[in-house]
């Protein structure tokens, strides 16, 4: 059976928790690379993915991890083409007939390497300037978007794409539900330092963290505890001008008065199975001013939903594609920071309609595709262009259901 190498940057865009878990399924006896130090395999491998290499990037540019990585790359291909020892007939692995890349910096560096095999990339989010790479070597890329707002921005960075990929088609590890978690719920929000167990506590999706979304996300639960509705939100501190907005809303509480709203940065927020219990509602959430806007990884909304957290999201195509509309979360006008208000005020005043949502969450996106891989994983379905096969359709019975 032919094999597929998997290319891995976790720092890049898209590339958390929720993707790491997606991989442990579907990875069986694919070898890994991952872009970074040995501390960042480490943090993967306790997502119980097998890591066989990991490559450095140079001051942080991916075409600089272009030549070790050929090197990685050429000894895993003639490693994989070896025959199998007299005394251990067919334990030989397969045959290794293509790359898959998982963000732009780790397609940026497996094509810059010299390998022989085609690429395929499957990119969930991207952020900030692309990196650079030879406009030849980009066009030999097969790019997937995964989720149906990333694909025209990959586009205008110049990417050849095939057909997107949805949530569904990536398998998922069944989780429980935070119902009968309360001692995780109360332990979890101690640290946090929430004020009893029923104040709303809202977290930040941030993959990638950006500030625009931060200063939203606070200006609306600034204006509902001016309202009287006080709350604690948690956001990454990795998000942009997080400490800033950690200062400003110090300051509105003092002037403004009303119920105090509190701002926790906490790095747990970007794995959803460790603070979900203790999250009421997550939100993600953009504004017209944010260009360009990045969009969140699909496949890290998907996650929080499973967890049994309830979404409330600008209507963009990501959240689109995951939420009905007051059933599993809310999905407001792009830009609408009012709506955004009104939402939490209402969370606030009716606490059991975010627990409801979250019922609704965790049973339509918390059971998973748990085993087998879907067909449009497989490298047989790529000729030695990168093109896709004719007749590729995934055969995951989700993702067709939908």
């Amino acid at each position: 059976m032919s094999r597929t190498v998997h290319v891995l940057d976790p720092a890049a865009p898209g590339c958390g928790m929720a993707l790491c878990d997606a991989l442990a399924i579907l990875q069986e006896d694919d070898p890994l690379v991952i872009l970074g130090g040995r501390d960042q395999a480490e943090r993967v491998r306790q997502r119980s993915v097998g890591v066989d290499a990991n490559v450095p990037i140079p001051l942080g540019i991916p075409r600089l991890a272009s030549p070790p990585l050929e090197r990685v790359l050429k000894r895993m291909i003639a490693e994989a083409g070896g025959l199998a020892p007299e005394d251990q007939p067919g334990s030989a692995p397969g045959p290794i007939d293509q790359v898959m890349a998982w963000s732009e910096s780790a397609l940026v560096a497996t094509l810059g390497a010299d390998h022989g095999l085609p690429v395929v990339g499957q990119i969930a989010a991207i952020s900030g300037r692309p990196p650079w790479l030879e406009p030849w070597r980009r066009h030999r890329a097969c790019v997937h978007p995964i989720g149906p707002e990333i694909g025209p921005l990959l586009a205008r960075r110049g990417w050849r794409l095939s057909e997107a990929r949805s949530a569904a088609d990536f398998p998922m590890q069944d989780l429980k539900h935070r119902c009968g978690r309360a001692a995780d719920r109360a332990l979890i929000r101690g640290q946090w330092g929430t004020r009893g167990s029923e104040e709303l506590v809202v977290a930040l999706s941030a993959d990638p963290p950006t500030s625009a979304a931060v200063s939203t996300l606070l200006i609306a639960a600034a204006t509902a505890g001016v309202a009287g509705r006080g709350m604690t939100v948690i956001a990454d501190p990795a998000s942009g001008e997080a400490m800033a907005a950690s200062k400003w809303l110090v300051s509105v509480n003092e002037r403004r008065g009303g119920e105090p709203v509190h701002l926790v940065l906490d790095e747990r927020v970007c794995d959803p199975r460790l603070v979900a219990p203790a999250v009421d509602v997550v939100v993600a959430v953009d504004r017209s001013d944010a260009t360009p806007y990045p969009p969140v990884s699909v496949l890290a909304l998907r996650a929080w939903l499973a967890c049994g957290v309830p979404l409330v999201a600008s209507n963009r195509g990501n959240a689109a594609s995951l939420v009905e509309d007051g059933v599993d979360g809310r999905l407001i006008p792009p830009e609408d920071r009012n709506a955004l208000i009104q939402v939490l005020m209402r969370m606030i005043d009716e606490p059991s309609l975010a627990a409801d949502m979250g019922n609704a969450a965790a049973a339509r996106h918390g059971r998973g595709l748990t085993s087998g891989r879907p067909d449009w994983f497989r490298g047989r379905h790529y000729d030695l262009t990168g093109q896709p096969s004719a007749g590729m359709e995934s055969a995951n019975a989700i993702a067709a259901s939908r």
